[in-house]
C-alpha cells in the first residue's frame, strides 16, 4: 500500500514470484477492501492453489502516502502496511520486507525500530548501476537527504562489505562522488570524509581496511568502472540514480527509432540485451544497508516486473545469508 502503482499491479508480482520460488510463504499486507478486490479477481483461487508456495493476506487499516511526512506518519499510522511490516521484520516473523512505498518513512521506521549493524549509526539505501567493468554499488541513493562525514565513512564501509559479499571483490575500490578529483573540491562534509578515509588508508593500509580509497570520483567517471563503490549523500545519489534511469530510457527510445529498419529478430535480440543491462526494472531495488534485517526498497512507480525482481532479489539475499556475511565483513574492517 502507498506506492504510485496500484496494489493489483504489485500483487501480480507476488503471484509470479510464488510460481518461481518453492517452499516460500508470502505475506501480502493490504487494506481489507484491496484484499477483497484481489480475492474476487477471476480465476484467482485457481492461481493461489496452483503455486508451489503459500500466499497469506495480512489486513491493515492505514496507508502511509507518498506525500506524508515520514516521522509523523510512522508515529501516527501504527497500523499501516509499512509499520506493520517493520514490526513483523523486527519480531523475525518475516525474513525480508519488500516495499515500493514512502522512502523516508521506510528509513525512519527502520532506524527507530530495527537493530543496526555493528558500528553503523545510520542506515542507507544501496543500489547497483552497470558500468564498463561490472557493477558499481552506489550508497546512499535516497535514504538520507544529508549526511555527516562520519556517515559517509560508514557508507563506504558498508558498500565495500557489500561488494566483497556479493561480487567477491577482495579489495573494493571506493570513491566519493564529487565535482572534481582534487581533495579540496566539494563542500565541507565531503572534504572531511575524504580526509578521514585518506588518513585511514595511510594509517592502516588497504588490507586492514578491506578496501582501497581512490579519492574523489566525478559523475562522468561513474560508468567507466573506475570504482566498485560510489559514496554520496542520499539527495545527490537519488538525483544520480534517477538521472541515469531517465537517460537510459531516452537512449533506448531513440534506438528503437534508429533501428526500425533492422530485421525484427535482430532488433529484438539487441533490445533484450540492452534492457537487461540498462532498464531499472531488471534490478532488484535498493537494499536498506545498515540494519540487521533484509529490507528492499523498490521504485515508487514500480511495475509488476520491477517488484518481481525486488522480491527475487530479497529472497536471494536471505538464502545467501547476506546479513551474517556483511556483519562479519564490518567486524573485520
Amino acid at each position: 500500500m502507498g506506492s504510485d502503482s496500484s496494489p493489483d499491479v504489485l500483487f501480480q508480482a507476488v503471484l509470479e514470484a510464488s510460481q518461481q520460488l518453492e517452499k516460500t510463504t508470502f505475506i501480502a499486507l493490504a487494506t481489507q477492501p484491496v484484499i477483497d478486490s484481489i480475492l474476487t479477481t477471476p480465476n484467482i483461487l485457481e492461481k493461489l492453489n496452483s503455486n508451489h508456495s503459500k500466499i497469506e493476506f495480512h489486513p491493515v487499516t492505514e496507508i502511509i502516502e507518498m506525500n506524508d511526512e515520514p516521522l509523523i506518519a510512522i508515529r501516527q499510522k501504527k497500523n499501516s502496511s509499512l509499520v506493520v511490516g517493520l514490526k513483523l521484520l523486527k519480531k523475525r516473523l518475516l525474513d525480508a520486507l519488500v516495499t515500493a512505498g514512502n522512502t523516508g518513512a521506510l528509513i525512519a521506521g527502520a532506524t527507530l525500530s530495527l537493530p543496526l549493524l555493528p558500528g553503523i549509526k545510520r542506515p542507507a539505501l544501496l543500489a547497483t548501476l552497470p558500468t564498463e567493468k561490472g557493477y558499481v554499488a552506489v550508497i546512499d541513493v535516497g535514504g538520507n537527504v544529508s549526511a555527516k562525514a562520519n556517515h559517509l565513512v560508514q557508507f563506504a564501509q558498508m558498500g565495500a562489505a557489500y561488494q566483497r559479499c556479493s561480487q567477491g571483490i577482495a579489495l573494493p575500490k571506493v570513491g566519493l562522488l564529487n565535482i572534481g578529483g582534487e581533495s579540496k573540491k566539494g563542500h565541507s562534509v565531503v572534504r572531511e570524509a575524504y580526509q578521514v578515509l585518506q588518513d585511514r588508508m595511510i594509517l592502516h593500509g588497504t588490507e586492514k581496511q578491506k578496501m582501497e580509497f581512490v579519492g574523489n570520483t566525478e559523475g562522468r567517471e561513474v560508468f567507466q568502472g573506475k570504482v566498485d563503490v560510489l559514496v554520496t549523500d542520499g539527495f545527490t545519489g537519488n538525483v544520480l540514480l534517477k538521472a541515469s534511469e531517465g537517460a537510459s530510457y531516452f537512449i533506448l527510445e531513440h534506438l528503437k527509432f534508429a533501428l526500425q529498419d533492422i530485421p525484427t529478430v535482430q532488433k529484438e535480440a539487441v533490445f533484450k540485451y540492452l534492457k537487461y543491462h540498462f532498464d531499472y526494472e531488471e534490478y532488484a531495488g535498493a537494499i536498506v544497508c545498515g540494519i540487521d534485517c533484509v529490507a528492499v526498497k523498490c521504485h515508487g512507480k514500480s511495475s509488476t516486473r520491477a517488484i518481481l525482481n525486488g522480491i527475487l532479489g530479497a529472497s536471494e539475499l536471505v538464502r545467501n545469508g547476506f546479513i551474517n556475511q556483511i556483519k562479519q565483513q564490518l567486524l573485520l574492517a
